[in-house]
């Protein structure tokens, strides 16, 4: 009994003294942000070097760690236990404030790891967490993301897209926190894409991070229209057009059209369908026996294969389209 206490104790200290010194398990983030990375599965304690700064020294530095005294000189270590990071702040002895580091913490990459930030897509098979979609090829695409109900106020803390193609691109954040649009300043609409976009996104929820990488992608790939707008309904005969925010020359751009009658308490999901069709023109008399149907329509990309726009419905009996 006492030797199997001895070997596990040998073990806890083994893991706690590898977490420690094993400075391959800290990296920086980006400047003032260093990231521990430790298996969240286990208790760890990890010893983190901080340094105030070069020029400081031959100052008396003195280090917090919110309101509370962290140490004193400036090179000091802390000590990060588990997912307790925090933001540490040095000043001179006067308490004038002269740098900072924020240390997060962050689950070691793991096929069984748990996913805390956001929440997997119930619409597809594959591992996805974030989305995106572009509604042209004029470089801008905008993905989108649902955060889990127990970390609503994560925040994205960096984007890196671009990181392999060679491309630059500029992103901004949604102001609901729940997607980014970003613009490639380099992009060319005739040109032929040669290289695919990576994208991931790193989010904090206090002082935990995770990052979400999206499988790199062509524009062509993603794209998707607008719904489309029904501008006229003449009896049995419907026209619309191209959305505005679609690609021109539409010569160059064109789209193939998708048209589905279904019964009028059907959705336009049904698969009970009266008639369904694909059409590259923009008008179409419906030919069938009941006044009463529901009239649906989407588009996509006719020369490449990428996913329909969002169904438009009509229902015959009324006067406007959804």
């Amino acid at each position: 009994m006492n030797r199997l206490l001895h070997h596990v104790l040998y073990l806890i200290l083994h893991v706690a003294s590898s977490s420690q010194y094993g400075t391959e398990t800290i990296e920086t983030l980006m400047p003032n942000v260093k990231v521990v990375k430790v298996d969240l599965k286990i208790f760890t304690e990890t010893q983190v070097p901080l340094l105030c700064g070069d020029s400081y020294q031959d100052t008396e530095v003195i280090w917090m760690k919110d309101s509370e005294r962290a140490g004193q000189g400036n090179q000091i270590k802390v000590k990060v236990e588990e997912m307790m990071g925090a933001n540490y702040s040095c000043h001179n002895a006067a308490g004038d404030y002269l740098n900072h580091t924020l240390v997060l913490v962050q689950d070691i990459p793991s096929p069984n790891r748990t996913r805390r930030v956001l929440e997997k897509s119930h619409d597809t098979d594959e591992d996805e967490y974030i989305r995106c979609l572009a509604k042209n090829y004029n470089g801008t695409f905008h993905c989108f993301w649902k955060k889990t109900k127990y970390r609503t106020s994560a925040v994205v803390a960096l984007v890196q897209v671009g990181q392999f193609s060679g491309r630059n691109f500029s992103c901004s954040i949604h102001s609901d926190g729940a997607g980014l649009t970003c613009e490639d300043l380099d992009s060319c609409s005739f040109a032929e894409e040669v290289s695919r976009i990576d994208l991931t996104v790193y989010f904090r929820s206090n002082y935990l991070l995770e990052d979400y990488t999206v499988t790199p992608f062509y524009i062509r790939e993603i794209v998707k229209t607008d719904k489309i707008h029904i501008t006229k309904v003449d009896g049995n005969t419907f026209q619309w057009e191209y959305p505005d925010t679609w690609s021109l020359p539409r010569s160059y751009y064109p789209l193939t059209f998708q048209v589905k009658v279904v019964h009028a308490r059907e959705s336009c999901d049904s698969e009970t369908q009266v008639l369904l069709k694909e059409t590259k023109d923009t008008k179409l008399t419906v030919v069938h026996s009941s006044k009463k149907y529901r009239f649906c329509l989407r588009a996509k990309d006719e020369l490449v294969d990428c996913p329909w726009c969002q169904w438009t419905d009509f229902d015959k009996k009324e006067s406007t389209s959804r």
